[in-house]
């Protein structure tokens, strides 16, 4: 990239693709870290921003970042703002207004995926067909449609560069369609325990008025006296209050998936969060006002991401300065993503609440507090992405631990991140290794804090049981030295997430991956190695 030229991924070497039927892959699968053009074997001789000065610095890389990302950012609140207003501001048949949400969020999706946008929508016909076919198994069933629709478009269908692109997209509605299957199957599952429950005691309540009318009869033939009986009444049996007792119609669930808030950077959102936007939307100043503090706060990460850090650390410094830049750069570039999904989800109308009469408005997406001071890698991975956190807790972990226990659940929960995610070696390696890290660390300071009778445990305990608690001194010290370490690691795990390879925009290789790692001589997990040993010797 030339110095003052565009911070996004040209693709001029693509004739056949049009500029405005391709956006940018950075926005959406967290590529964005700009560096120079050269290569591997030149990290180490100079260059970076450093020899610029602030002013250069403002005028070649801050003041074209800005303006080529609200070009970008700006049609996706542009769009929310639309759907918004034609289907929040005044009542509307509950199918126009779905129906304006599969319409703008299509739309919305060519312009940032161009022909990409037929994968996605092949997805939610897809999946549409099987939550009517498959009856109480649809979010199993649904699981695996996703799973063999990303393996054969990856594989054999798309075209490697359009597929990284719309890979995002494609993860969110999975995610949206997998959720809907599973509550579905739980609504159906608590409607039929629910109704057997009533006829049991309508039954049991039967025999008791049975029993009655037979003594008061036994009684009137013995005093001579003819016994009047009394109506029996039945109570009515209510139904299930819930909607997804039902089959949705085709506009809801296509509404559902494709709606402009969510389907270009997320976040994932339940369905009942989706059709709750249409009943007594509200509309106050604090919503405005939270969509642009969020919005200032995503440009000030992707400024971050993309100028001050390769200025502040020039390409000559130490590898482990180098690798910790990387994975800055990494790291908020994907805050710049959080908030920006947080900012178009407020744009449509989710996350209103209701506090102390006061109506309030946020989603939160990230909390990067919790992941660039981390008190361990268990925080930073709840941090990482709320909602998908909620998702993977919800419908893989809690699922796989009610049928094989906890330890298969943990496996499966990074493993079922890897597949959404897309089949990709890079993000493969560092999901697995992230999850054996996160196990390890849990269980090692599970045991220190019983041992030392102390909190510093991976979590924050909520009750101050312990002896030793977070407030004594040598307390606070370990727990600084393992987020220490956890900072760490996050330097050595995100150090491939950079552009110096021409394979970016099809998404890295396993051999770029452990390159990376090779030149800092797989520290981290040796570091960790002797962890597993500690942790298995107590």
């Amino acid at each position: 990239m030339e110095v003052g030229g565009p911070v996004y991924q040209e693709y001029g070497e693509y004739e056949e693709y049009s500029e405005e039927e391709l956006a940018d892959p950075d926005f959406y699968v967290d590529r964005f870290y700009p560096r120079m053009e050269d290569d591997e074997e030149e990290m180490e001789t100079g260059g970076g921003l450093a020899p610029f000065s602030v002013t250069e610095i403002l005028e070649h890389c801050i003041e074209p970042t800005l303006t080529d990302g609200l070009k970008h950012m700006g049609k996706i609140l542009a769009w929310c703002l639309v759907f918004r207003l034609a289907t929040q501001t005044t009542k509307v048949v509950p199918w126009l207004g779905h129906a304006a949400s599969v319409v703008s969020g299509t739309v919305l999706a060519s312009h940032f995926f161009g022909g990409g946008v037929f994968y996605i929508l092949g997805l939610v016909m897809m999946g549409y067909i099987m939550l009517a076919v498959s009856n109480s198994v649809r979010g199993l069933a649904s699981a695996a449609l996703v799973l063999g629709y990303n393996i054969v478009c990856e594989t054999w269908l798309a075209e490697p560069m359009v597929w990284h692109m719309v890979r995002g997209a494609i993860m969110i509605v999975a995610m949206k369609i997998i959720s809907l299957g599973f509550d579905m199957d739980a609504a159906e599952k608590m409607e039929k325990e629910h109704s057997e429950k009533e006829n049991q005691e309508e039954n049991a309540n039967m025999e008791n008025l049975e029993e009655k009318r037979k003594n008061s009869k036994n009684r009137g033939k013995k005093n001579g006296k003819k016994i009047v009986e009394e109506p029996v009444i039945k109570s009515e049996i209510k139904p299930a209050e819930s909607d997804l007792t039902r089959m949705p119609g085709w506009f809801e669930f296509a509404g559902y998936c494709l709606c402009p808030g969510t389907v270009i950077l997320g976040p994932w959102v339940s369905f009942t969060e989706y059709t709750n936007i249409f009943k007594e939307p509200r509309w106050n100043i604090t919503w405005l006002v939270k969509i642009l503090f969020t919005v200032m706060f995503a440009f000030m990460f992707l400024t971050i991401s993309t100028c001050w850090n390769p200025w502040l650390i020039p390409d000559s410094g130490w590898k482990w300065w180098l690798a910790y830049r990387d994975a800055m750069s990494f790291r908020a570039s994907h805050y710049f993503v959080s908030f920006m999904s947080e900012a178009s989800a407020i744009t449509a109308g989710f996350g209103a609440h209701v506090v102390g009469g006061q109506l309030l408005w946020h989603f939160t997406v990230t909390q990067p507090h919790n992941i660039e001071v981390p008190r361990s890698l268990v925080e930073v991975v709840v941090s990482w992405n709320l909602p998908m956190h909620r998702w993977l807790k919800q419908y893989v972990f809690k699922q796989t631990r009610s049928r094989f226990g906890p330890g298969p659940a943990v496996l499966m929960t990074y493993f079922a991140s890897t597949l959404l995610h897309g089949l990709s070696g890079q993000l493969a390696a560092v999901l697995i290794s992230l999850g054996f890290y996160t196990w390890v660390e849990h269980s090692l300071r599970d045991k220190l804090s019983h041992i030392m009778d102390a909190s510093i445990g991976a979590r924050r305990e909520a009750d101050s049981r312990r002896k030793h608690r977070e407030g004594s001194a040598w307390v606070i010290l370990v727990n600084l030295l393992f987020g220490l370490l956890a900072m760490f690691h996050l330097a050595y795990l995100g150090v491939m997430f950079d552009q110096s390879s021409p394979e970016q925009v099809t998404g890295y290789s396993w051999s770029h991956t452990l390159a990376k790692w090779k030149r800092l001589d797989y520290t981290s997990h040796w570091v960790v190695g002797v962890m597993a040993i500690i942790n298995w010797l107590l």
